[in-house]
């Protein structure tokens, strides 16, 4: 079997579990298509199973993995009965893999095209389930049905982004906001920036971006924010927002961790209002129900993407890039050789403040 270079995981915390080595490059199979990867997005995501936190979702047998689900690369191979896609295509591909791609009987999410909620669910890159090589190595393996063609304008390193705004999308359609509304989103970092821009193209005007980092101040507001309030880091925002906004009827949570930012949106709510949960928490988060209780408030979680109505919600963001509508050029702060320069990458991604970096990208210069 042929190997690729590859950065691997070995289960351990970083930086010592991460280490460039070589793995098997994945054999393809009926219906998939085998890409180089050119660039891949370093997400919250994989800096959280790096560190440790989620190391209990992967199957021992799966290690050392190769991670990265924010791929974006050129066809190198297909396989029996791929329609649509030739060799040296540009494309983006979105890692959700759930019983269509499997090949087994659709589960009841499926069925009604909530696939992200997929009893079966595996992602490129994220070695809970199937064993996918993610962007981090050479090359992945990817079913047809979960390949796009990138537009020729729209570069490696912005098609990348688009598993971040797809998340944005998702959760704009379960707001159901509409233009007129007041809107707090916390957290200016990648989800919080791509959830403004769908906002803002769906002519949302008032939107309050609340972040206690600086640097994200500025392009924050060239992304669409009409207000930001900045804050220290375990200062209470809340005051801050009641002056500017005196109450607000959705709330944008893209923080997580272990912030108090749910109880913060809770606060800041009029009554009657929503709140939408991105953000990824690490267990249990104190917060005031009764207030909840007595606003008749709606907090909705917001995990991933699949589709609106028949529409696939990965492909609206890939269109809305195209059209210009988001920008990933401005979110993407750091670009770093993969092979070279893969230390620096994953040391920018995780001091964020250090570096002032909001989404950075690893790529092989084509």
């Amino acid at each position: 079997m042929k190997s690729m270079k590859a950065l691997l995981w070995d289960g351990n915390p970083y930086p010592e579990g991460l280490y460039m080595g070589e793995a098997p490059i994945p054999q393809v199979k009926p219906g998939w298509v085998l890409i180089r990867n050119i660039a891949t997005g370093i997400c919250g995501s994989d800096l959280h199973y790096l560190a440790g936190g989620l190391r209990h979702q992967i199957l021992d047998e799966n290690l050392p993995a190769v991670m990265g689900h924010e791929n974006a690369g050129i066809v190198m191979e297909i396989g029996q009965g791929v329609e649509g896609f030739s060799i040296g295509d540009r494309v983006v591909g979105e890692p959700l893999h759930a019983c269509y791609a499997q090949g087994i009987k659709l589960c009841p999410a499926c069925e009604t095209g909530q696939y992200h909620q997929c009893d079966h669910l595996g992602h490129v890159g994220i070695p809970a389930r199937l064993r996918l090589p993610g962007g981090f190595g050479e090359y992945s393996l990817y079913h047809q049905s979960s390949l796009f063609k990138i537009p020729d304008h729209v570069s490696f390193e912005e098609a990348s982004v688009l598993d971040v705004t797809a998340c944005g999308v998702h959760a704009f359609h379960l707001s159901q906001v509409k233009p007129g509304d007041r809107v707090a989103v916390f957290g200016m970092g990648a989800i919080g920036l791509c959830v403004v821009q769908c906002l803002r193209a769906a002519g949302v005007t008032e939107i309050i971006g609340i972040t206690p980092f600086e640097y994200q101040v500025s392009i924050a507001r060239q992304l669409g924010v009409s207000e930001v309030i900045s804050y220290k880091l375990g200062e209470d925002p809340t005051p801050k927002i009641l002056k500017v906004a005196g109450g607000v009827d959705f709330v944008f949570e893209a923080v997580g961790g272990t912030a108090d930012t749910m109880q913060q949106a809770i606060d800041i709510c009029k009554n009657g209002a929503k709140i939408i949960m991105l953000g990824f928490f690490e267990g249990e988060r104190p917060v005031n129900l009764h207030k909840v209780f007595l606003k008749e408030l709606s907090i909705l979680a917001s995990d991933g993407y699949s589709t609106w109505g028949k529409t696939r919600e990965f492909g609206l963001a890939l269109q809305m890039l195209a059209r210009k509508q988001i920008s990933h050029q401005k979110m993407i702060t750091h670009i770093y050789d993969k092979s070279t320069q893969w230390k620096e990458g994953f040391e920018a991604a995780f001091k964020k403040q250090q570096y002032q970096s909001i989404k950075v990208v690893l790529n092989t210069p084509v």
